[in-house]
Protein backbone atom coordinates (compact mmCIF):
# COMPACT_ATOMS: atom_id res chain seq x y z
CA UNK A 1 0.00 0.00 0.00
CA UNK A 2 1.02 3.56 -1.03
CA UNK A 3 -0.40 6.98 0.11
CA UNK A 4 -1.45 9.19 -2.91
CA UNK A 5 0.72 12.83 -2.31
CA UNK A 6 -1.80 14.29 -4.02
CA UNK A 7 -4.99 13.18 -3.23
CA UNK A 8 -4.02 11.37 0.19
CA UNK A 9 -5.46 7.89 -0.50
CA UNK A 10 -4.23 5.28 0.50
CA UNK A 11 -4.03 2.93 -2.59
CA UNK A 12 -2.41 -0.18 -3.50
CA UNK A 13 0.83 0.03 -5.25
CA UNK A 14 -0.57 -1.31 -8.95
CA UNK A 15 -2.26 2.28 -8.85
CA UNK A 16 1.05 4.43 -9.08
CA UNK A 17 3.41 4.06 -12.18
CA UNK A 18 6.96 2.45 -10.99
CA UNK A 19 10.12 4.00 -11.78
CA UNK A 20 13.04 1.48 -12.86
CA UNK A 21 16.09 3.09 -12.46
CA UNK A 22 19.34 0.70 -12.28
CA UNK A 23 18.36 -2.30 -10.20
CA UNK A 24 15.91 -0.33 -8.13
CA UNK A 25 12.27 -0.04 -8.47
CA UNK A 26 10.34 2.87 -6.55
CA UNK A 27 6.79 4.31 -7.29
CA UNK A 28 5.94 7.81 -8.33
CA UNK A 29 4.58 9.78 -5.38
CA UNK A 30 0.91 10.73 -7.44
CA UNK A 31 -1.65 8.13 -7.88
CA UNK A 32 -2.31 7.23 -12.05
CA UNK A 33 -5.55 8.74 -11.47
CA UNK A 34 -4.14 12.53 -10.18
CA UNK A 35 -1.29 12.53 -12.62
CA UNK A 36 -4.09 12.12 -15.33
CA UNK A 37 -6.08 14.72 -13.66
CA UNK A 38 -2.96 17.14 -13.30
CA UNK A 39 -2.24 16.52 -17.25
CA UNK A 40 -5.66 17.10 -18.00
CA UNK A 41 -4.91 20.79 -16.50
CA UNK A 42 -1.75 21.42 -17.70
CA UNK A 43 -2.99 20.50 -21.24
CA UNK A 44 -5.94 22.57 -21.53
CA UNK A 45 -3.61 25.73 -20.51
CA UNK A 46 -0.85 24.74 -23.14
CA UNK A 47 -1.23 21.82 -25.05
CA UNK A 48 2.72 22.20 -26.72
CA UNK A 49 4.20 20.35 -24.49
CA UNK A 50 2.27 17.10 -24.89
CA UNK A 51 2.35 17.67 -28.77
CA UNK A 52 6.41 17.45 -28.42
CA UNK A 53 6.32 14.50 -26.37
CA UNK A 54 3.68 12.42 -28.40
CA UNK A 55 6.15 13.55 -31.36
CA UNK A 56 9.18 12.11 -30.06
CA UNK A 57 7.75 8.87 -29.24
CA UNK A 58 6.16 8.85 -32.59
CA UNK A 59 9.24 9.46 -34.20
CA UNK A 60 11.51 6.62 -32.07
CA UNK A 61 8.50 3.88 -32.65
CA UNK A 62 8.79 4.69 -36.14
CA UNK A 63 12.28 4.90 -36.89
CA UNK A 64 11.90 9.21 -37.79
CA UNK A 65 14.18 11.86 -37.46
CA UNK A 66 13.24 14.09 -34.89
CA UNK A 67 14.49 17.85 -33.82
CA UNK A 68 11.83 20.02 -32.52
CA UNK A 69 11.81 22.00 -29.36
CA UNK A 70 9.29 23.68 -27.49
CA UNK A 71 10.67 26.89 -28.56
CA UNK A 72 10.30 25.79 -32.07
CA UNK A 73 6.37 24.92 -31.45
CA UNK A 74 5.49 27.80 -29.42
CA UNK A 75 6.81 29.94 -32.72
CA UNK A 76 4.55 27.92 -35.21
CA UNK A 77 1.63 27.74 -33.15
CA UNK A 78 -0.84 29.90 -35.26
CA UNK A 79 -1.13 33.26 -33.07
CA UNK A 80 -4.79 33.45 -33.64
CA UNK A 81 -5.29 30.08 -31.95
CA UNK A 82 -6.80 28.56 -35.19
CA UNK A 83 -6.56 26.25 -37.64
CA UNK A 84 -4.69 27.83 -40.71
CA UNK A 85 -7.14 25.37 -42.95
CA UNK A 86 -10.45 25.48 -41.86
CA UNK A 87 -9.88 29.03 -39.89
CA UNK A 88 -11.61 27.31 -37.15
CA UNK A 89 -10.47 28.03 -33.10
CA UNK A 90 -8.03 25.34 -31.86
CA UNK A 91 -10.27 23.37 -28.70
CA UNK A 92 -8.21 21.44 -26.61
CA UNK A 93 -8.97 20.74 -22.85
CA UNK A 94 -11.25 18.05 -20.88
CA UNK A 95 -14.59 17.50 -19.99
CA UNK A 96 -15.10 14.83 -17.81
CA UNK A 97 -12.27 13.02 -18.72
CA UNK A 98 -12.63 13.23 -22.52
CA UNK A 99 -10.62 15.58 -24.91
CA UNK A 100 -13.01 18.25 -26.08
CA UNK A 101 -14.14 17.86 -29.80
CA UNK A 102 -10.82 15.89 -30.79
CA UNK A 103 -11.57 16.87 -34.31
CA UNK A 104 -10.44 20.75 -33.62
CA UNK A 105 -7.46 20.27 -30.89
CA UNK A 106 -4.04 21.23 -32.80
CA UNK A 107 -2.34 17.91 -34.26
CA UNK A 108 1.19 18.40 -35.30
CA UNK A 109 1.18 17.13 -39.27
CA UNK A 110 4.64 16.20 -40.60
CA UNK A 111 3.82 18.28 -44.72
CA UNK A 112 6.42 15.16 -46.11
CA UNK A 113 5.77 12.12 -43.83
CA UNK A 114 9.13 10.35 -44.38
CA UNK A 115 11.37 13.73 -43.50
CA UNK A 116 9.96 12.93 -39.66
CA UNK A 117 9.45 15.73 -37.04
CA UNK A 118 12.33 18.20 -38.16
CA UNK A 119 11.59 22.03 -38.09
CA UNK A 120 10.75 22.96 -41.43
CA UNK A 121 8.43 20.31 -41.82
CA UNK A 122 5.53 20.25 -39.30
CA UNK A 123 2.95 22.77 -38.74
CA UNK A 124 -0.02 22.87 -36.64
CA UNK A 125 -3.43 22.21 -37.84
CA UNK A 126 -6.59 21.00 -36.23
CA UNK A 127 -6.54 16.95 -36.07
CA UNK A 128 -9.41 16.19 -38.42
CA UNK A 129 -7.15 17.77 -41.27
CA UNK A 130 -4.50 15.76 -39.95
CA UNK A 131 -5.96 12.85 -40.10
CA UNK A 132 -7.41 13.55 -43.80
CA UNK A 133 -4.20 14.34 -45.16
CA UNK A 134 -2.85 11.02 -42.90
CA UNK A 135 0.16 10.07 -45.75
CA UNK A 136 -1.30 11.57 -48.53
CA UNK A 137 0.43 13.10 -51.29
CA UNK A 138 -0.16 16.26 -53.28
CA UNK A 139 -1.43 14.38 -55.88
CA UNK A 140 -3.72 12.56 -54.10
CA UNK A 141 -5.04 15.63 -52.38
CA UNK A 142 -5.84 17.11 -55.38
CA UNK A 143 -7.37 14.28 -57.35
CA UNK A 144 -9.55 14.36 -53.97
CA UNK A 145 -10.21 17.71 -54.13
CA UNK A 146 -10.86 17.82 -58.00
CA UNK A 147 -13.28 14.80 -57.69
CA UNK A 148 -15.56 16.00 -55.08
CA UNK A 149 -15.31 19.56 -57.01
CA UNK A 150 -16.82 17.61 -60.09
CA UNK A 151 -19.49 16.18 -58.13
CA UNK A 152 -20.52 19.25 -56.66
CA UNK A 153 -20.53 21.16 -60.06
CA UNK A 154 -22.74 18.64 -61.80
CA UNK A 155 -25.35 18.48 -59.00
Amino acid sequence: MKICTYCKKKLNKENFRKIKRNNWIGFYPKCKSCESSLMQIKYGKNPIPQMLSNAKIRAKQKGLNFDLTYEYLKKIFPNDNKCPITGLPFQFGYKNNKKINKNYSPSLDRIIPSKGYVQGNVMIICDLMNRMKQDSTFDDIEKLYNYYLKLRNNK
